[in-house]
């Protein structure tokens, strides 16, 4: 593809104004800026926004308030405007909270303001999030929606938000003050308390509450997930760890929850899960008790485009597919647009291109493949005249690595991975895709 490059300093717009200065700020403590930050996961929105919201983290929808979290249940579509439970701390009002800790599917996020502290800990795949306050603090919970009912440390409510029903855990002994709506608890001089989403369409709320209370006082603290490849077999084996800290009690055990791609291939029987699942838009999501557990997968290849097979089928037509191609292989790429739509464009030539070259056509493949090339190399150098799509990295963003943290002017990272590592040339004359 040529040789490439980058600026760390931002070459100014295009004549008509566009390409401005990248947006963001990034909302991590100081220790985080030295360490790679993912930028394509479920939280990534929040590296680079004052709040956010839409974060689902399954079973959960959330989003950050001045207030602290709110936290909802969206089985379907994006986030709503009603806030049915946010939890803080008392006069806790801090506009743009800070990721303070992270790990491979784990994120704590942190509040301060006015000598007030609040942090919240969530996982992907976990139906827990754990909190955490100063000592001179007063946790404070907001229920705006559903039937809260007070026992003992527990606060139980139900129907908070599409049907979903909650328990909060305060540590054993506390004792909760309800004003109006928002609950307020000293946590019996400690600083940790839970809440928990209940599998969903559950009875007998009271009971459950108990049985799972178990689970509330042990927080994960780190998570990592190590693969190796077999490549005798062809198998991928993922092991999943998860580092917990025990805030009172004897039971020592994370609840954690599979998506259907874990579970389907765990190494683990029926009997380690639990009797309760979660309904995801991802399938059903099996939970279990443990700090670790691993995942095997066979790699069979990919088949990236369906082979030539006119003569196999009544109903291909080789005529209407050169139509097509010819159609767009002499399209050319706009003279500016927004990245993702650049994207779009030329993923739509890649797939043609690898149509042609199924069906011998050469000289369409090579078409396409120069146009492709010469908006890449072109994009790739800051040596050439801008006002063009080129590589601009925030340092600022977190420690520069150009797998996480690299903002980018006109090639946004979604282009990166569609391109750079997916079109290479593989022999004279030839393109492909995998």
């Amino acid at each position: 593809m040529g040789s490439g490059s980058y600026t760390n300093t931002f070459p100014g717009t295009d004549v008509a104004g566009r390409n401005g200065y990248p947006s963001g700020t990034p909302y991590l403590i100081d220790s985080l800026k030295k360490k790679p930050v993912p930028t394509n996961d479920w939280w990534s929105a929040k590296v680079k926004n004052a709040h956010c919201d839409n974060l689902f983290n399954y079973p959960l929808t959330l989003k950050t308030v001045n207030a602290g979290l709110v936290t909802s249940y969206i089985p379907w579509g994006v986030i709503s405007d009603i806030e049915p439970i946010t939890t803080g701390v008392t006069s806790l009002n801090h506009n743009a909270p800070y990721i303070s800790h992270y790990s491979d599917w784990l994120i704590t996020i942190e509040w301060k303001s006015g000598g007030h502290r609040f942090q919240t800990t969530v996982g992907m795949g976990m139906p827990f999030l754990y909190y955490q306050k100063d000592s001179a603090d007063e946790a404070s919970i907001k229920i705006n929606s559903g039937t809260a009912t007070i026992a003992n440390e527990k606060i139980i409510i139900e129907n908070a938000y599409n049907g979903a029903d909650f328990v909060v855990y305060a540590p054993k002994g506390s004792s909760w003050t309800k004003n109006g709506t928002t609950y307020t608890s000293k946590l019996n001089g400690k600083n940790h308390w839970s809440m928990l989403m209940l599998p969903q369409n559950s009875t007998q709320l009271s009971a459950l509450a108990d049985s799972f209370q178990r689970y509330a006082y042990v927080e994960p603290i780190n998570t990592l997930a190590a693969f190796q490849y077999n490549e005798k077999n062809s198998t991928v084996t993922t092991d999943f760890t998860i580092q917990t800290k025990v805030h009172e009690g004897k039971d020592s055990l994370p609840l954690v929850g599979l998506l259907p791609h874990h579970w389907s291939r765990s190494t683990l029987a029926a009997s380690d899960f639990l009797s309760y699942n979660y309904s995801s838009i991802r399938g059903t999501m099996k939970m279990l008790a443990r700090k670790n557990f691993s995942v095997s997968q066979t790699f069979k290849g990919i088949l990236p485009t369906l082979p030539y097979v006119d003569y196999l089928s009544d109903g291909f037509d080789p005529a209407k597919l050169q139509q097509k191609i010819n159609a767009l292989e002499y399209e050319g790429l706009a003279t500016w647009t927004d990245s993702y739509n650049e994207g779009q464009v030329m993923n739509r030539l890649i797939q043609t291109a690898r149509i042609a070259h199924e069906m011998g056509e050469d000289a369409s493949v090579m078409r396409i493949h120069k146009t492709i090339k010469s908006r890449l190399e072109n994009s790739s150098s800051t040596t050439t005249k801008h006002g063009r799509p080129c590589w601009v990295i925030r340092r600022d963003m977190g420690k520069t690595t150009t797998s996480t943290t690299t903002i980018f002017t006109g090639v946004t990272s979604s282009m990166r991975r569609r391109f750079w590592k997916n079109l290479n040339r593989v022999g004279p004359n030839r393109m492909a895709i995998w």
